[in-house]
This record gives structure tokens, C-alpha cells and sequence, in this order.
């Protein structure tokens, strides 16, 4: 209810008093999780980090190439958005017009780079991930081609964002991939 409002008003001129309204819950209830509607943010970003967490487990496992894996998770953490420009456009915003949600999103990241790290770490003992670039560089280069897609498509919603998003991947995973053996 709160992302859907922020994506409406924006993050400043949306209320808890809106928010509880439109969720049909009490202001109680909403104080029981949050202390601020900035706290949020902290929510969706628990969320997102859970989806990384969940591929940290799935590349353990082995029985997924980790170019899967990692398209997988690009497409999961994307999907929030619910294929809303205006929500897209909204959060964006929304967290950069905001200190407090900055710091959330910002640590949160943090985090996801962290998740993803490991990720990649496998990629590279498995010959999957090339070797020649740290793995802080390609986390981060993760999240930008991730948040840069949905900026992009926020902007100009000429296509789906899944559409998007697998061309965002491709060229991130270009990138990425370790160099195939020529035969000989």
C-alpha cells in the first residue's frame, strides 16, 4: 500500500495516516513494524536481500550454470516494481530525496553486494566468472545494470521490463563471463 502511494504522491506527500487507509490496518499496527514510513524502505530492502540470499543458496547447490543463477535473481529483483513506471520513477525518487531512506537503501546494498560477492566467488572457482576483475567491481556492476535498466524503463516504458531487464543481464554477463577455451 505504501509503495503504492508513493508512487502516486511521492514519498514527502504520503501520510502513514494514507497508508494505514488504503492497507486497512490501524496506526498502531503500522507503528508495531515501522517507526517512520521511511522505515519502509528497510522492509522492501529485506525483501530484495532475501532474493539474493536465495540465490546464495541455489549457486551453492551446483545444479545451476551461476549465469543462471545471477539472470534469475536480475529478473526477481526487478519484478518489485510490478511493472509500473510511475512506481519505478517514484521510488527512485523517492529514496533520493530522502536522507534517511538513502542510508536504508544505501546499507542495504551494501549487503546485497556482500550476498552477491559470494555469488560470483563460486562463479570464479567453477571457471564460470572471469578472474581478472574483483568481485566488488562486478557486484557493483550488478546493481547498476539493475537499477540503471529500471531508471531507463521508468523514463521511457516503451517495452516490458522483463524485456529490459534480459538485455540489462546479457551485456552485464558479457562482461562477467569467464573466456570460453579456444579448441585447438
Amino acid at each position: 500500500a505504501a509503495l503504492k502511494l508513493f508512487s502516486e504522491r511521492g514519498l514527502a506527500a504520503t501520510t502513514v495516516d494514507e497508508i494505514v487507509a488504503v492497507a486497512d490496518v490501524a496506526k498502531g499496527t503500522f507503528f508495531n513494524y515501522f517507526r517512520s514510513k521511511e522505515e519502509i524502505f528497510a522492509f522492501f530492502i529485506e525483501i530484495q536481500l532475501s532474493k539474493v540470499a536465495e540465490a546464495v543458496e541455489e549457486a551453492q547447490k551446483g545444479k545451476r550454470s551461476i549465469r543462471d543463477v545471477l539472470h534469475r535473481a536480475f529478473g526477481r529483483l526487478g519484478e518489485e516494481v510490478g511493472g509500473s513506471a510511475n512506481l519505478a520513477r517514484a521510488l527512485v525518487a523517492s529514496i533520493l530525496s530522502n536522507e534517511a531512506a538513502c542510508e536504508t537503501v544505501g546499507a542495504g546494498m551494501a549487503d546485497g553486494r556482500r550476498l552477491l560477492g559470494e555469488i560470483l566467488h563460486l562463479g570464479q572457482k567453477r571457471g564460470q566468472v572471469r578472474s581478472d576483475r574483483s568481485l566488488s567491481a562486478m557486484s557493483l556492476a550488478f546493481q547498476q545494470a539493475l537499477f540503471g535498466a529500471i531508471v531507463l524503463w521508468g523514463i521511457r516504458p516503451e517495452s516490458k521490463l522483463a524485456t529490459v531487464l534480459d538485455a540489462a543481464f546479457r551485456d552485464y554477463w558479457k562482461c562477467i563471463a569467464a573466456a570460453k577455451r579456444e579448441s585447438k
